[in-house]
């Protein structure tokens, strides 16, 4: 009557079916990591280069208008420099 489970005869529009909604499962999948990443990573650069580079850009403009001297002008950019690769 009524033959129920697999057999060789099984339809291979089915399995095609399953194939590609396996391949649309990974391509989904891997667009959502990918966005992820993108996401985090524009996060982090936004975060903290700019703030840096614009302590640096007012240290010498102090410089330049002689409010600090040499000695004191290399010791702040040391120390921002220093804080830059610890963040």
């Amino acid at each position: 009557m009524w033959h129920y489970g697999w057999d060789s005869a099984a339809n291979p529009l089915m399995w095609l079916g399953m194939a590609i909604g396996f391949i649309i499962m990974l391509i989904f999948l891997g667009l959502l990591i990918w966005f992820i990443v993108a996401i985090s990573r524009k996060n982090d650069s936004a975060s903290s280069t700019p703030s840096t580079s614009r302590a640096v850009e007012l240290l010498k403009e102090r410089y330049a208008r002689g409010e600090i001297n040499t000695e004191e002008f290399r010791e702040r950019l040391l120390e921002l420099e220093e804080n830059k690769r610890l963040s």
